[in-house]
């Protein structure tokens, strides 16, 4: 009897012991610490001033921002259909106003302009001008946007549909591709002789090694306006208004001004108004 008893008590102590083991070797579940306190998504054309005012606004108000990336259609689809997130920055005002019909987000500050222009290969060797009928040139390399999907495609379609020659550029066309990096990457790999792409872009971190800018006429190439939105489906809308605030400071429109989302003479004129 004490035999059994003590065979019992072993098997019991036993269990006991497996229970113990398992729930110190659980994965812990991750902290609420782990998880950014503002989520943005942002056009890849303007993340390189975006992340300068990100990574400075981290530093002064001890918080974890995270960057999401991409074509700004895309983007758009993303937060439609997820509906997470707190600050949307496409590279269009068109889907911010497209946003806020759908009553996806509400407030927005301005913080610059994005411009199309012809950018080629450094030195511009081929010696190409400002005309964009050069697009149907069936001698030269040309690549563009997708007609459909980010801002830069859907902003190129529209100018060349104004002028009579989308269908023939498009047939021209090497290839397409989705966002302003990829045409980049086109010029730099030197696949491309020209391409339509963001005016900001010949700004960018050693872009002056591979391209050259022809700039368009204002009445052909206008401006887009660069807009910060606040979505709806933000969990900490103080904190996105805190950003945004900061990002339409005068330290923040100098910043996309350096980054060539501003002329110097919107720069100035901006300035004016906000000091």
């Amino acid at each position: 009897m004490i035999k059994k008893l003590t065979i019992y008590l072993l098997l019991a102590l036993g269990i006991i012991s497996l229970v113990s083991c398992g729930e110190n070797n659980s994965v812990e579940k991750p902290s609420a610490n782990n998880l950014p306190d503002l989520f943005i998504y942002t056009g890849r054309t303007m993340v390189d001033p975006l992340m300068v005012l990100v990574k400075e606004f981290e530093q002064k108000n001890n918080v974890k921002v995270d960057v999401k990336q991409g074509a700004s259609g895309f983007l758009y689809d993303t937060l439609k259909a997820q509906k997470t997130g707190d600050i949307y920055f496409p590279g269009s005002s068109f889907y911010g106003e497209k946003g806020r019909e759908e009553n996806l987000m509400s407030d927005h500050v301005f913080v610059g302009y994005n411009r199309i222009a012809l950018i080629v290969q450094k030195g511009n060797p081929k010696k190409l001008t400002a005309d964009l009928k050069q697009l149907t040139d069936p001698n030269l390399s040309i690549v563009l946007g997708t007609k459909d999907s980010g801002a830069v495609g859907k902003t190129t379609r529209k100018i060349l549909t104004k002028l009579g020659i989308a269908d023939s550029a498009y047939t021209n066309a090497s290839y397409f591709t989705t966002d302003s990096r990829e045409l980049f990457n086109a010029i730099k790999n030197k696949k491309a002789d020209l391409t339509m792409n963001w005016f900001a872009v010949s700004k960018w971190k050693n872009a002056d090694k591979y391209l050259s800018v022809i700039l368009l006429d204002s009445s052909i190439s206008k401006p887009k306006k660069l807009a910060l939105n606040l979505l709806n489906s933000s969990q900490n809308k103080a904190l996105a208004r805190s950003f945004m605030d900061y990002a339409s400071s005068p330290h923040g429109i100098k910043t996309f001004y350096e980054h060539g989302f501003l002329t110097d003479i919107e720069f100035k004129q901006l300035q004016s108004r906000i000091e």
